[in-house]
């Protein structure tokens, strides 16, 4: 439509100007030139009045639609995450051991300062 609407200008201005020469000179170059144009100027307004009917049919068929979630809403993004949980896998003995003996490497003074809470002489 828009292409169609900027050929129409283009060819208007092409038959105002091949009109204002007529007035300065008779040339019959120019007369077929402007019958070319301005029956290219007619094709243009008559391309330019389909693609406006079709442009009312799509409104009127926009209005007719039902107003349901598919038709107002729009998706803000399109990504799907799945919760695979890791598969669980044994801990050996002597990984269990080693696992727990760095826990109380890491956290000894806290677990000195908590234990004392349990001891009622401590109170």
């Amino acid at each position: 439509m828009a292409e169609c609407k900027r050929r129409l200008e283009e060819v208007q201005y092409r038959v105002k100007e091949l009109e204002e020469e007529g007035k300065k000179e008779g040339e019959e170059e120019r007369k077929t030139a402007l019958s070319k144009a301005q029956a290219e100027e007619k094709k243009y307004r008559k391309d330019q009045r389909l693609w406006e009917k079709k442009m009312e049919e799509h409104r009127r068929e926009e209005k007719k639609m039902p107003w349901n979630v598919d038709t107002l809403s729009k998706e803000g993004f399109s990504k799907s995450v799945l919760n695979i949980k890791p598969e669980a896998t044994e801990e050996t003995e002597e990984q269990k051991e080693e696992k727990h003996q760095t826990f109380v490497e890491k956290h000894k003074k806290q677990i000195k300062h908590f234990g004392e809470f349990q001891h009622p002489t401590h109170n």
